[in-house]
């Protein structure tokens, strides 16, 4: 880790109910929430959120529901997902600071991603999952929801569920809280 800042990462992908798509499309990020923490005075600096414009699959209404993203918004307010990889890189120092994730399946949607489309991985090889810290601090080895880890917490979520912006800054507040 090369600096007091990390970088708290939350992803929203496409989606289907039962996670079944149509043969010729597949889940793809289309949403990125991004909150920098600094470390070492605990505080939130900065909450983000980057929209990806959907390249392989289409945005079903249940994806809408969850996530209130519809197709033509994200054409309208999303970059591509090349533009996003950069911004990460190059605006918010993914791949020096440490990654803060509320599970696994964050980052390795994000590197699966980027060697789908050819590009170098976003983020660095420094990585905190919460949800193991959480576990750790609590007693509590099962798999719970963020709010339910929140509650426990003292905190009410802050936002949206399922806003990759809300959730990343929720996720934030939960670290904090437990450092």
């Amino acid at each position: 880790m090369q600096t007091h800042l990390a970088n708290v990462l939350d992803l929203e992908l496409s989606c289907y109910p039962d996670n079944i798509f149509p043969a010729d499309e597949r889940q793809e990020i289309i949403e990125i929430g991004l909150t920098t923490v600094n470390l070492a005075t605990r505080e939130i600096l900065k909450v983000r959120s980057i929209p990806i414009i959907p390249t392989m699959s289409s945005i079903s209404p249940f994806c809408t529901e969850l996530t209130g993203w519809t197709e033509a918004s994200l054409k309208k307010q999303g970059v591509e997902f090349s533009e996003a990889i950069r911004r990460l890189t190059d605006l918010y120092g993914s791949r020096s600071r440490l990654l803060v994730t509320d599970s696994p399946g964050d980052k390795q949607a994000m590197d699966w991603q980027c060697a789908i489309f050819g590009l170098p991985p976003a983020f660095g090889d420094e990585e905190l999952n919460v949800s193991v810290l959480w576990s750790i601090k609590t007693d509590c080895f099962r798999n719970v929801k963020l709010e339910h880890k929140l509650n426990r917490l003292g905190l009410d979520f802050v936002g949206t569920p399922h806003r990759a912006d809300d959730d990343s800054h929720n996720i934030a507040r939960l670290l904090l809280k437990l450092v």
